[in-house]
C-alpha cells in the first residue's frame, strides 16, 4: 500500500513539470507506425498516457488511418495536463479515462492496437496482460516500450547515482517479460527491438532532474538517503567526466510487440 501511495503521489506532484523533465524519442514511435501502416484503420488505446507526448506523435503519424484512440491514466493531474496539451495540439481523442491498467473499462475485443510507454513496471503484469488480451481483437497488437533492469544499471543514473539500481526493483528483464507473455492466455510475443540513444547534458541539468524526481525511483529514497546520494552523484560526475558541461552517455530501451491469438 505504501508503494502504491508513493506511486500516485509522485505523478500528482510531477505532472505540471513532467514535459520539461523527460525526453521523448521518435524512433520507437516510427517503428510502431511502420507496423501499423498496413492496417485499413487503427482503433487504439494508450495506457499510462501521462501528458500524451507519445499519443500525439502516434496520432499525427497515423492520422490517415487512425479511426479512434482512447487514453487511460490513473493520475487525475496527469490527465489534466493531457487535456491542456491536446487542446494546444488540436489532436482528436475518442476518450480520456481515469482507470487502472488492471481494470480497463473497455469492452471485449474493441481495439486492434494498444500502446504503453515506460509504464509497465507500475502495473501488475499478469493482470495487465489478461486485460489487454480481453480488449484486443484477434490479430491485434500490444506494443510495450520499457527499459530493463540491466539497461537501467548501464545508464547514467544506474552507474553514478548511489543505490539507484538497488532501489529500482520494479523493472523487468527480457526473460521475465517473455515468460509472463508465454503464461498469458491469448497473447504471443511476436518481436523485440532494442533501441540505443546517445544523450548529452550537463551537471546542473542532471541535478535539476534528480531533485525534481523525474524518475519515480527517486521517491524510493528517504530525504537523508537522497541528499547523501545526490552529493556523491555530483562527485562522481566530476571524477568521471572531464567537462561537467559536456556529459555524454547511452540510454537503452526495449520494445516488445505482442499479438492477440485466437
Amino acid at each position: 500500500m505504501m508503494a502504491d501511495y508513493k506511486h500516485r503521489n509522485h505523478f500528482q506532484r510531477i505532472a505540471p513539470i513532467y514535459g520539461s523533465l523527460r525526453t521523448t524519442d521518435i524512433e520507437p514511435i516510427m517503428y510502431i507506425v511502420r507496423h501499423l501502416k498496413s492496417l485499413a484503420s487503427v482503433n487504439a488505446l494508450d495506457i499510462g498516457c501521462v501528458m500524451g507526448r507519445d499519443t500525439i506523435l502516434l496520432s499525427k503519424h497515423l492520422q490517415n488511418i487512425m479511426s479512434s484512440i482512447y487514453v487511460i491514466d490513473y493520475s487525475d493531474t496527469m490527465l489534466e495536463q493531457f487535456n491542456l496539451r491536446f487542446a494546444q495540439e488540436s489532436v482528436h481523442v475518442s476518450g480520456i479515462i481515469r482507470a487502472s491498467a488492471m481494470q480497463l473499462p473497455i469492452r471485449n475485443e474493441l481495439l486492434n492496437s494498444i500502446f504503453t510507454f515506460n509504464a509497465i513496471h507500475h502495473f501488475v503484469l499478469e493482470e495487465f496482460l489478461f486485460e489487454a488480451a480481453r480488449i484486443l481483437q484477434d490479430g491485434g497488437s500490444l506494443f510495450v516500450y520499457t527499459r530493463l533492469r540491466s539497461q537501467n544499471s548501464r545508464n547514467i543514473w544506474g552507474r553514478y547515482f548511489p543505490s539507484f539500481t538497488s532501489k529500482e526493483t520494479r523493472l523487468y528483464e527480457a526473460d521475465e517479460l517473455k515468460d509472463a507473455v508465454d503464461k498469458s492466455p491469448g497473447m504471443k510475443l511476436q518481436e523485440t527491438k532494442t533501441f540505443e540513444f546517445t544523450r548529452k547534458s550537463n551537471l546542473e541539468r542532471l541535478c535539476e532532474q534528480a531533485m525534481s524526481h523525474h524518475y519515480s525511483t527517486f521517491d524510493l529514497y528517504s530525504p537523508g538517503e537522497f541528499k547523501y546520494a545526490l552529493k556523491h552523484f555530483k562527485n562522481n560526475m566530476l571524477d568521471y567526466f572531464n567537462d561537467p558541461h559536456d556529459i555524454q552517455w547511452v540510454d537503452e530501451n526495449i520494445l516488445l510487440i505482442l499479438k492477440k491469438v485466437g
